[in-house]
């Protein structure tokens, strides 16, 4: 071979193009669905807000922060050169498994808020639905007893629970219940003196029991109630209404709590602060448990104005029930 043969093999390389690593028909489609993807998941998002103008939307504004995960996360992967799918689903997946974590840390060791001040007094709080089909009476007892609150209201506790007054008797000598009236299947069980009490299961409102505390706490009135779930959300409006018209007729401080089947995201609930004036404490994620990684805050404790919070809200053990307790510890103003 010649000099020659040499530049001219030099001047005339033969390019050999590299394989693609995506083809380009899979991009496109990738693409094309992280856009569709955000397109949905905003749409859902701007939907939660529809509740203004028909009420039925309201069971949208419970995901809102999952709707708001998936529009980041198809958005994240749109930008993203392969995987963009992938990408997009494994985002969300973290994101809402970090929910759940969420809820278990920060009840590992509860922020401490604030301190009894002179002429407060301390009262821990506990609100439980116990599952109806639960029959697991005695692990439901070991965790109130665990949590020990001074006061507790336990939701959907039916006659297949009732050993739980038995054994928790001892710890807590004053209870209220209407475990075997119709759609009622609620309980309060205290430390604390009850001066009187009333039960409502067949009425416009939720499912409500009152306990009226004496004692240091006289003029205290600890609510424990049960709304009705979605897709019934024109009875939930109706429902939180009547209950907002029941505690007018009430005197004192207010504590009231349970399972009002909505989030903190929900028009429900911010129509019922604004009625009542009360506060709501609580915002932790406390439903479902099946999978230990709770998503929905849907058990509440409301108080009014002038008790304060001492302590951030804390998730429990679920018992073998779908929800998880959640405990909080207030400071009422002295009677």
């Amino acid at each position: 071979m010649t000099t020659d043969d040499c530049e001219h093999i030099a001047q005339n390389p033969i390019a050999t193009p590299l394989p693609e690593i995506v083809p380009r028909g899979r991009r496109a489609r990738g693409t094309l669905r992280c856009i569709l993807g955000v397109l949905i998941s905003a749409g859902l998002l701007a939907a939660t807000r529809l509740s203004q103008l028909w009420p039925s939307f309201d069971v949208l504004s419970h995901f809102t922060l999952h709707f708001a995960i998936l529009t980041i996360a198809f958005a994240i992967g749109y930008f993203m050169p392969f995987a963009r799918v992938l990408t997009a689903i494994l985002l969300s997946l973290f994101a809402f498994v970090g929910i759940g974590a969420y809820a278990h840390y920060v009840s590992e060791i509860p922020r401490t808020l604030g301190t009894v001040r002179a002429g407060e007094h301390q009262l821990r709080l506990m609100t439980f639905n116990t599952r109806l089909l639960n029959d697991d009476a005695e692990a439901i007892v070991s965790e109130v007893l665990r949590l020990d609150p001074d006061v507790a209201t336990l939701v959907e506790l039916g006659e297949n629970k009732k050993l739980a007054f038995d054994l928790l008797k001892h710890s807590y000598p004053y209870a209220v219940e209407c475990l075997a009236e119709r759609f009622c299947h609620l309980a309060i069980v205290s430390k604390v003196p009850i001066i009187s009490s009333e039960t409502k299961g067949l009425w416009k409102g939720p499912p409500l029991i009152r306990a009226t505390l004496g004692g240091d706490y006289a003029g205290v009135s600890v609510i424990g109630v049960h709304t009705i779930r979605a897709p019934h959300v024109r009875a939930q409006f109706l429902q939180m209404g009547e209950l907002a018209d029941y505690l007018d007729h009430l005197q004192g401080q207010f504590v009231v709590m349970g399972d009002f089947n909505a989030t903190p995201f929900a028009r429900l609930l911010k129509i019922f602060t604004e009625r009542t004036g009360l506060r709501r404490l609580t915002a932790i994620p406390s439903w479902p448990g099946q999978a230990e990684l709770p998503q929905l805050a849907i058990d509440h404790v409301f108080v009014s104005p002038k008790i304060r919070l001492l302590e951030e809200p804390r998730i429990g053990r679920r018992s073998g029930s779908d929800h998880y307790p959640v405990a909080v510890t207030v400071a009422l103003p002295g009677s």
